[in-house]
């Protein structure tokens, strides 16, 4: 297992979207590894006897105030991954965030909000 190596731009934007704000991943062989913001932080792998990174993934998304999201996948198969061969397939297996909506742009929409009240709506 080796560390992150630098990508580009677009695939660090695409790392952030799909991976969030707080990351923590677990492989099937019990490796882990902590991105902050896109970017790898670290990894360990308890099977080794060294502490697990959860309990300092929650506490760093905590002190953030961000949501921590985690993953398990497979280990790569390849003797020589590295941990962004594994960001990669996370990235392929999970569809683009929905676009939320503003308090503006909501507000801009002309449907009512809500089935009970689309449903009324047609009533009239």
């Amino acid at each position: 297992m080796t560390g992150n190596v630098s990508g580009d731009a677009d695939s660090h934007t695409k790392s952030c979207e799909v991976l969030g704000q707080c990351c923590h991943i677990t492989l099937s062989n019990c490796a882990e590894a902590f991105y902050l913001n896109g970017q790898f932080i670290t990894d360990a792998d308890p099977s080794e006897g060294v502490p697990s990174l959860l309990s300092l993934a929650r506490s760093i998304a905590r002190a953030c105030d961000c949501a921590l999201t985690c993953y398990v996948a497979r280990e790569p198969e390849d003797e020589e991954w590295a941990w962004n061969d594994v960001v990669a397939e996370i990235e392929q297996r999970t569809p683009p965030p929905a676009k939320v909506l503003t308090p503006a742009e909501t507000s801009r929409l002309n449907a009512p909000r809500g089935l009970l009240t689309r449903l009324l709506s047609l009533r009239k």
